[in-house]
């Protein structure tokens, strides 16, 4: 369980700044780790399908990155 006083800390970050604990948690997982369902797994390969077959579809992360840091307040 964690503790009231690290809730209550993430709680005064700003937004930005709990989604960027967010991301540096995130990459403290190996990949085994998280777990995925069966339905999850299918639109993942659906995802990875539409992505072979339209690549210029498609945006880099860093972009999409860029697209949400302009929406936050």
């Amino acid at each position: 369980m964690i503790n009231a006083s690290l809730i209550s800390q993430v709680k005064s970050l700003t937004v930005a700044e709990r989604i960027e604990l967010i991301g540096v948690v995130w990459k403290t997982l190996a990949p085994g780790e998280v777990p995925v369902s069966e339905k999850e797994k299918g639109l993942l390969d659906a995802r990875l399908a539409d992505m072979e077959l339209n690549p210029n579809d498609q945006s880099p992360w860093s972009d999409v990155q860029a697209r949400l840091r302009q929406q936050l307040p």
